[in-house]
Formats: C-alpha cells, sequence, structure tokens
C-alpha cells in the first residue's frame, strides 16, 4: 500500500508585541533620567549661572538708609548700612536650602521689629545676617564690598562667598522658637 503524504501547517504568524520586560526595563530607565533631571536641575538654581564673577557697581553710599536694608534684585543680594558706617552686601539665599530670604520690615520678633526672615523654613536673621532663630547652619552669606569714590562696589561671585556668622547654640541670645521657655 502506499503512504499518503500529510501537508504539514504552516507555523501560525504571531503579530509582532514589545516583550513586557523590555517595556518595564524602559519605564525605569526613563524613571531614572527624570528623577536625575529634576535633582539636577534643583540643585543648580537658574540665577547661578547668570552672576557675573566680576566687582558690580550698586549705588551710592550716601543713598543708602541706616538700618533700611535695600535689595539688588538682579545681582540677587542686599546692600545694609549699619549703624556704623559699615555696609553689608548679604546673600539672599538661605545658607541651609536655598530659599529666597526677604527683608520683613514690619515683622516683630523679640520686641524688634524688621526682621530677614525664611519663609521656607521660619529661619529668622538680623540686620547682619545673624541667625537668631530656626534650624540655621550659620547667618546669611556675604559677597565682599568695597567703597571707591563714595561708590559701593560688590564683587558678585558665588566662589567668593563669605560664610556668614556661625550660630553659638549655648549662646542665650539664640533661642530657636522650638526650645521650652523661647519667646
Amino acid at each position: 500500500m502506499g503512504h499518503i503524504p500529510v501537508a504539514k501547517p504552516s507555523p501560525i504568524l504571531r503579530e509582532w508585541t514589545f516583550p513586557k520586560r523590555g517595556l518595564l526595563i524602559a519605564l525605569v530607565l526613563l524613571g531614572a533620567f527624570a528623577v536625575g533631571g529634576v535633582a539636577l536641575a534643583s540643585a543648580w538654581p537658574e540665577h547661578a549661572s547668570k552672576m557675573p564673577n566680576t566687582w558690580v557697581d550698586v549705588g551710592r553710599a550716601a543713598d543708602l538708609n541706616v538700618d533700611t536694608p535695600q535689595p539688588v534684585p538682579d545681582d540677587h543680594l542686599w546692600l545694609v548700612k549699619l549703624q556704623t558706617g559699615e555696609i553689608l552686601a548679604l546673600y539672599r539665599a538661605d545658607p541651609r536650602l536655598g530659599c529666597t530670604v526677604p527683608w520683613r520690615p514690619d515683622f516683630e520678633f523679640r520686641g524688634i521689629t524688621g526682621w530677614f526672615r525664611n519663609p521656607c523654613h521660619s529661619e529668622t536673621y538680623d540686620l547682619t545676617g545673624t541667625c537668631f532663630s530656626g534650624p540655621c547652619i550659620r547667618g546669611l552669606d556675604r559677597f565682599p564690598v568695597q567703597i571707591e569714590n563714595g561708590q559701593v562696589r560688590v564683587l558678585v561671585d558665588k566662589a567668593r562667598l563669605i560664610q556668614g556668622p556661625t550660630v553659638d547654640f549655648s549662646d542665650p541670645i539664640y533661642r530657636p522658637v522650638w526650645a521650652k521657655g523661647s519667646q
């Protein structure tokens, strides 16, 4: 008897799909790049790259009012003329986390009206940038200042910032607001 040939069925063609494992890996990598990008963007403030590394004329010393901070918005600093005649250029960024610290002329604290007050974490600084309250690591940082022919000049260079005054937690003047018995 003869042999009857049987036709072999052709294989089933499957539609091409992206493997689930590959999709998972792609999503994890995309998430890692997104988190890294956000971390890099927050660690590198936009204004830091725009700051010139040069002496900048910011006004006349005679035009500054004593104990009244004057903002210099383009250079991210406060000019403060103290009663002694000394002029400080305080960097507006909080040294701990970089929040912008505004002057609050109506803010009363310890019987004194007018303080620098950080809206992010409530650090409170006096006219010299010394921290008096809050989770401070130090006072406000300063830019070097010089007076030439009555003109106030500030070295706007973040690499040459002068660190603010350290906080002496044993000093009775410094009483964090969260400590018992604070005002």
